[in-house]
């Protein structure tokens, strides 16, 4: 039984894999640029967060595919992690944008 939730968080955390190569060309991009404005620290820090992530996300997933096959007692732990890794890059995704000046 832990086998099948083991292997449906892995999967689900496979998904995003299928579209990294498209990513990969564009993170280093995002990177390598600057900014026209002045943006706030919080923001800055946020996008760095998230092209960083990004580029190291294989990295973890398949850190953590090895390790919940060879550690069978935090299995299910070590096989969500990539999962909060994609909620904490889905965060930085949502705050990294400067936020708009209104002009009234």
């Amino acid at each position: 039984m832990f086998e099948f939730f083991r292997l449906t968080l892995l999967v689900l955390g496979a998904i995003p894999l299928l579209v990294y190569p498209f990513a990969v060309i564009a993170s280093p991009m995002g990177l390598g640029s600057k900014p026209s404005i002045n943006i706030p620290l919080f923001n800055r820090i946020m996008n760095k967060f998230f092209l960083w992530g990004v580029l190291i996300y294989p990295i973890v997933f398949f850190g953590c595919y090895w390790l919940s096959d060879n550690f069978v007692e935090y299995d299910l732990i070590l096989a969500s992690l990539p999962m909060f890794f994609l909620l904490l890059l889905w965060g930085s995704f949502h705050f990294m944008d400067a936020p708009a000046k209104y002009e009234t």
